[in-house]
């Protein structure tokens, strides 16, 4: 096949995320099978133009803000006159309309419905206008076969409008490999972790405040954030102003390599934000034996097996998430029980599963 494919982002982009690491994992596999495919997705800054990474063609144009109208001119002008056999439109942040304008064979992948939970990241009438955009959702890919990557996502559709018979999920997944040749090597003393974007809505004041609660009880805690953000000047504020750069520690990026090691120290994972679509982080975690600690919310319901590979918690309520951190770590018999669950857990999320997924569904859908 020749596979066109759209996403606001590629995976150089220094806002990527989830989805970004989600489509280009299942979409390299897919060019080793054979396939070709090219991404357009927004230029940013220093990025080339045009670039190829594990096999997949990237057309970089326009920008963050007006990408879905510069890339409908863009297809209609450019894109339209070649011939592919399938476009795959990531619908991961504005939704592009795609089945307006484009008349071949289409597939969505979508994380999750953003909702409400944008008036806590970006400004009120932004945010506004993207739920009106998400809303039309079944209006416009009604007819057209949808991706979503957990129940949650899909059982949110659902209630968007979309027909559930046009509805399959495509998992995310880890680098199984890795996460294998990584030794596990717990540290002697309480080790939290958080590794990931720093937004507002992950609402990681939660989990600061959380260890406020926590350091009088377990002195020699330590919780350690990596990753970076637009929130991150934010939180290193918050910390120095509830003086605790003596428990918390801002690492910032990450290598692959280093990400699996700090999570093989950890004893917990936590992440609590106010939305998410999966968590990749999370299955990243229970690889290499580390229980996760989350927000009771959709995606992280799927993710998290409440009482066997995690706990889920009550969102903004940093005081039960102080005690359910304390009743674990507390508990050697039952931290233990709950990271032998998880390295069982996470063995099933393999990105050739889901590449192999994908093109089966394809095949079904559209005989392709």
């Amino acid at each position: 096949m020749n596979i066109l494919a759209i996403n606001w982002r590629c995976i150089k982009n220094p806002e990527r995320g989830g989805a970004e690491i989600h489509f280009h994992e299942i979409f390299k596999r897919i060019v080793n099978r054979g396939h070709k495919v090219t991404l357009v997705a927004h230029q940013f800054s220093q990025a080339p133009q045009k670039e190829t990474i594990d096999g997949i063609d990237i057309i970089r144009i326009g920008n963050k803000f007006l990408f879905d109208h510069q890339f409908k001119l863009f297809y209609k002008r450019v894109l339209s006159f070649e011939n592919y056999d399938l476009v795959v439109d990531d619908i991961s942040k504005i939704p592009l309309f795609t089945p307006s304008y484009i008349k071949k064979p289409i597939v969505g992948i979508i994380h999750h419905i953003h909702g409400n939970s944008l008036y806590k990241e970006i400004a009120a009438p932004l945010a506004f206008y993207i739920i009106r955009q998400e809303k039309k959702i079944p209006k416009y890919y009604y007819n057209t076969p949808i991706f979503s990557v957990s129940e949650s996502t899909k059982k949110e559709l659902i209630e968007l409008g979309q027909p559930e018979r046009k509805i399959d999920i495509l998992y995310n997944a880890i680098d199984q490999e890795l996460f294998r040749n990584t030794p596990v090597i717990k540290e002697k003393t309480p080790l939290l972790v958080y590794v990931g974007r720093i937004k507002k809505y992950k609402n990681l004041k939660n989990i600061i405040d959380a260890v406020e609660i926590l350091k009088e009880k377990i002195p020699n805690l330590k919780f350690v954030i990596a990753g970076s953000g637009s929130y991150l000047n934010d939180l290193q504020n918050y910390v120095k102003l509830k003086k605790l750069q003596s428990w918390i520690e801002f690492r910032g990026y990450i290598t692959e390599i280093e990400k699996a090691e700090l999570l093989g120290a950890a004893w917990l994972f936590i992440t609590t934000p106010i939305k998410e679509g999966w968590g990749i982080t999370v299955i990243e975690a229970n690889a290499m034996g580390t229980p996760v600690i989350g927000s009771d919310v959709p995606g992280l319901r799927d993710s998290i097996k409440n009482n066997i590979t995690g706990i889920l918690t009550p969102p903004n309520n940093p005081a039960k998430l102080s005690q359910e951190i304390y009743s674990l770590i507390t508990d050697k018999q039952k931290l233990n029980r709950f990271s032998e669950a998880a390295i069982t857990w996470s063995k099933q999320f393999n990105w050739e599963y889901s590449a192999d997924h994908f093109l089966k569904k394809i095949n079904d859908w559209y005989g392709l």
